[in-house]
This record gives C-alpha cells, sequence and structure tokens, in this order.
C-alpha cells in the first residue's frame, strides 16, 4: 500500500511540474512601437504583447515574456534562455537555417522615411553623399546590403529608435526600416520628413513575420502555429489589429 501511494505521489509530481511548465518566450529589449514596449515599471504593452497572449491562451501555454537584445536572440533560443521568438522577425532563408519558423503572424514590406524634399534611388552612385540609416541584423539591413553592397552610406544601429533620433535629429539623410513601425513613427514626426513609399520586393526580404522556435522543437512549432492559425483568422485579431494600426495586418 506504501509503495502505491509513493508511485502516486511521484506521478501527481511529475505531471504537477509538467502542468507548470513555462513557455519563455524573447521579445527585443529595445522599444519596438508599436509592437512591443516596456515601461519603466516592467509592464509590457503593443500589439505583439497581446498577440503572445491570446496565442498563449489558445495553445494552452503558461507563457513568460524575457526581453533580449535583438542581435543576441538567435544564439538566446539556441542556448535554451528562451523557447520562442516572438519579435518581428521575418522568415528568411538564411535564418531558417537557425531557426524553425512557426506560421506567420503578419507580413510587411520595408518603408523608406527621410528628410523632405530629396531624390530617393537606391543605387550605389545616387547614395554616395547620402547617409541611410538602419537597424543592424533586420531584413531591411539585409535588404539595403544586397542593394548597393557594403557601403559608408549605411549607417547601422543598435536599436529602432537610435535610428529614429538620427533621422529626427538631420543626422542622417534617409531610413529604411519595417513598414507598421515606420509608418506609425511617421504619423506622429511629419514636420520636416517625408515618406518615400515602400521597397520593391526582393526574397531576401522574407515570407512574412513568425514566431521562431529551436530547429528540433517541432512539437512547439505544430502547437504555437495551430494556435497562431486560429488566432489570425479570429475577430480578436481583427480588432487588435485596428486598434494598434486601423487595419488588419494578418498575413
Amino acid at each position: 500500500m506504501k509503495k502505491a501511494l509513493l508511485v502516486l505521489s511521484i506521478v501527481s509530481t511529475i505531471f504537477s511540474a509538467q502542468a507548470q511548465t513555462v513557455t519563455k518566450i524573447g521579445v527585443a529589449a529595445e522599444p519596438y512601437p508599436p509592437f512591443s514596449t516596456k515601461s519603466a515599471d516592467g509592464t509590457w504593452s503593443g500589439f505583439e504583447i497581446d498577440l503572445i497572449h491570446q496565442v498563449c491562451k489558445q495553445a494552452k501555454l503558461t507563457c513568460e515574456i524575457k526581453d533580449i537584445a535583438w542581435d543576441g536572440i538567435i544564439p538566446s533560443l539556441q542556448s535554451k534562455k528562451i523557447d520562442v521568438i516572438f519579435s518581428s522577425m521575418s522568415v528568411t532563408d538564411e535564418r531558417s537555417k537557425k531557426v524553425l519558423f512557426t506560421s506567420p503572424y503578419y507580413s510587411s514590406i520595408p518603408l523608406v522615411l527621410g528628410q523632405e524634399g530629396q531624390d530617393f534611388e537606391l543605387t550605389k552612385e545616387a547614395m554616395k553623399n547620402k547617409i541611410i540609416g538602419v537597424q543592424t541584423s533586420t531584413v531591411s539591413a539585409f535588404y539595403i546590403e544586397k542593394k548597393i553592397g557594403r557601403s559608408r552610406s549605411i549607417r547601422h544601429y543598435d536599436t529602432q529608435d537610435a535610428v529614429n533620433a538620427d533621422l529626427l535629429a538631420g543626422r542622417i539623410d534617409f531610413m529604411i526600416s519595417d513598414n507598421i513601425m515606420a509608418a506609425e513613427f511617421f504619423k506622429n514626426n511629419k514636420e520636416g520628413l517625408q515618406s518615400y513609399g515602400t521597397v520593391e520586393y526582393d526574397p531576401v526580404l522574407g515570407e512574412g513575420v513568425a514566431g521562431g522556435v529551436r530547429l528540433d522543437d517541432t512539437k512547439l512549432k505544430e502547437t504555437l502555429s495551430k494556435a497562431i492559425d486560429s488566432v489570425v483568422k479570429s475577430e480578436n485579431y481583427e480588432a487588435l489589429s485596428m486598434k494598434y494600426f486601423g487595419t488588419n495586418i494578418a498575413p
């Protein structure tokens, strides 16, 4: 009888531990409004933050948000500091060698903003005496490097906030970044700036934005993809999208 009770106790403990397993969701520590922003009191807000909560609820996962520097987010996934990347990461062939992507949850083409009244052409010759700012390790950075090569015209930044600040201060002529984020920034900072439109599509831009897990974590990928597909098709997603962007950004 005592052995039976001991076995039941061990089994109960195992199931309890499994039930309490926390899925660590990695988001970029740098502010990226309106997708994710951390306030001074440690509270997170933004479209992706709200979406994380909906996806985790749908997937019946207990999730914890962990902020990671953007340029270290894939290494953090590989070293198991986090279990999922959910931070406006575009699906690309190069990243797919390191990350197993879920179903996409939004899509966007980079937008170019700049000081008003300029001519913009993304060629090495046209950019010869110009400076264009971009956040490092983003598809926007990959895109511009492919178009004009490694050039002194490209200024890389650790955060998008730093790019925005230098554009407002007139220290750079143009910036290129996620269309949705850039459009929101431009809406609130139109004086002296101009939108030069979205760039022409290139495969380097990837196939939408998705969550990312470790290459061998196929079960978690399937669980998250099923939840994402369900949420994206729901009225909740449309309401969330309308709240932050005024339009539905579903892929």
